[in-house]
């Protein structure tokens, strides 16, 4: 393997990592694999990422790093120019735990909404109410950000440009439209989303994720 590889799925949170690998222009071929046909479940795939998840970034060397966090501060780290992470460590330490953040409220908030049943082990007359109380926190997660980006000028770390925390806060606030969640206007987090949606590497992510869905 003479490249990096981002192993993904289509319209799933591994679009994240698709659409930061073209913000950083690297050179990083991107596959697609299929979570309807169990492709992440497949020996091939376990050898890569024991996870069974995605996304994944398969390093020429044989390394591989999985969770979007992860993978975003390498991007960052490997693309400086990008301005998905700061230089300074303040900075950094910021991006940091703004993606951490994200990540959290992405599996303690977003994910009970799309598989209650799961998350209630099977128990369909528990899933109502941890789809519910989900929904809840979810609405509260973005109103947080919304006051954040209030006080910091209308990025998450107060940045001219959107950086990879940034991103990830979008890709929540994508969630939250897709489950038509009810949420007060967010003017700041719909004009960050505007600008990131906007971006080309970002817009030219989810145009192939559109021609290959």
């Amino acid at each position: 393997m003479s490249r990096p590889v981002l192993w993904t799925s289509t319209f799933t949170s591994g679009s994240l990592a698709h659409e930061a690998v073209l913000v950083s222009g690297l050179d990083i071929e991107v596959r697609f694999i299929s979570l309807r046909n169990r492709d992440h479940k497949t020996p091939e795939y376990l050898a890569i990422n024991p996870k069974g998840e995605v996304p994944a970034l398969q390093l020429p060397d044989g390394s591989v790093i999985t969770e979007a966090p992860a993978i975003l501060f390498w991007l960052g780290e490997a693309a400086p120019d990008s301005g998905l992470i700061p230089r300074d460590p303040l900075g950094r330490a910021k991006a940091l735990e703004w993606l951490a953040w994200c990540h959290w409220n992405m599996g303690l908030n977003f994910r009970p909404i799309f598989g209650a049943a799961r998350f209630a082990g099977g128990d369909e007359t528990a899933a109502p109410a941890i789809r519910a109380a989900a929904v809840a926190r979810a609405a509260g997660t973005l109103r947080y950000a919304e006051a954040a980006l209030a006080r910091t000028g209308g990025t998450l770390l107060g940045t001219h440009a959107p950086s990879a925390p940034d991103l990830f806060l979008v890709a929540l606030a994508g969630f939250a439209r897709m489950l038509k969640l009810d949420v007060p206007d967010l003017p700041a987090l719909g004009a960050l989303a505007g600008r990131v949606l906007a971006m080309p590497g970002v817009a030219a992510a989810m145009e192939r994720e559109r021609a290959h869905g």
